[in-house]
């Protein structure tokens, strides 16, 4: 049953039986069969079909509330035999918000020096996207912003506390400075994440308390496109200093402090979130210990 219920999930999450099946690495006729096989053992039809995937009927929707609970103990017993063993292994799909990329490489590295058979895929998602994926089993681990997910069923390890800086160009007319408030962020224009991305949001809402009206000049999803443009000249772009030393370490571009006045428990916290489960398996606990690690030395 254990593969059936991976099937159902995998069809859920892609909306699509020719994709869920790639993704399973099987053929279409397989997961057909095995999503039929399992309706026969439960007794009851679990998907709406029609010329297309329609979506689940109301059985289906409790079969895979309990699918995505029994599946994901079934992954942390397995990761527990391997950890008794005294082999910590597996992968781990760590969806990681763009601006705290470079957070993610220092906490797969300071993982794999202690746990090297421990495999890591690193996926930039949205905030909401990755606590969506971490309770559907898309993702094992996050790396997001802390904010908001105390209504989740998320554990949450904060990591750093996040503070912006400005980018602009050596021959920019802030460049001589070493800080700026955000009354003069805004002044400048900066360009900005898109819309839907939580930094987005920190900015605007600096700026908005700082009495301006976010009007960014060019928004875009790719921080390198933001930071090319503010290399080329004129442009100016807002990002968490940590990103922005590692993408920024050198002239033509600049980095100015934010200051504002607020106290540093205001500034929004980068966090390792994990599934919220009373026992987690051996790999997951060996990434906490980890960032509990970065957070000691930050």
């Amino acid at each position: 049953m254990q593969d059936r219920l991976e099937m159902l999930i995998a069809l859920v999450r892609e909306k699509h039986f020719g994709r869920a099946a790639e993704a399973l690495g099987i053929t279409q006729p397989s997961l057909s069969f095995g999503i039929r096989a399992l309706e026969d053992q439960l007794g009851a039809p679990l998907v709406r079909r029609g010329s297309r995937y329609q979506g689940l009927t109301a059985e289906g929707e409790r079969v895979y509330e309990r699918a995505l609970r029994i599946v994901a103990e079934t992954r942390a017993l397995r990761d527990d035999v391997r950890g008794v063993k005294g082999e910590v292994s597996g992968l781990i799909r760590l969806g990681v918000v763009p601006t705290a990329l470079p957070l993610s490489a220092e906490l797969v590295a300071a993982t794999r020096r202690k746990h090297p058979a421990l495999r890591f895929r690193i996926l930039s998602r949205t905030a909401g996207e990755i606590a969506d994926g971490l309770e559907r089993l898309e993702l094992e681990a996050g790396l997001s912003y802390t904010m908001g997910m105390e209504e989740r069923s998320i554990s949450v390890t904060p990591i750093l506390t996040e503070h912006s800086c400005l980018l602009v160009h050596q021959d920019h007319e802030l460049a001589a400075r070493e800080s700026v408030d955000w009354s003069e962020v805004g002044d400048a224009s900066p360009c900005l994440l898109t819309p839907g991305m939580t930094n987005r949001a920190i900015v605007e809402e600096h700026l908005r308390q700082a009495g301006v009206a976010p009007a960014p000049s060019v928004d875009s999803n790719s921080i390198l496109a933001l930071t090319t443009l503010v290399a080329l000249g004129d442009h100016a772009f807002v990002l968490p200093e940590r990103l922005a030393h590692s993408v920024a370490v050198q002239a033509p571009v600049k980095r100015l402090s934010i200051t504002d006045g607020k106290s540093a428990t205001d500034d929004p916290q980068i966090g390792l979130l994990l599934p919220n489960r009373h026992r987690l398996p051996a790999s997951l606990n060996a990434l906490r210990d980890a960032a509990g690690e970065l957070r000691a030395r930050d």
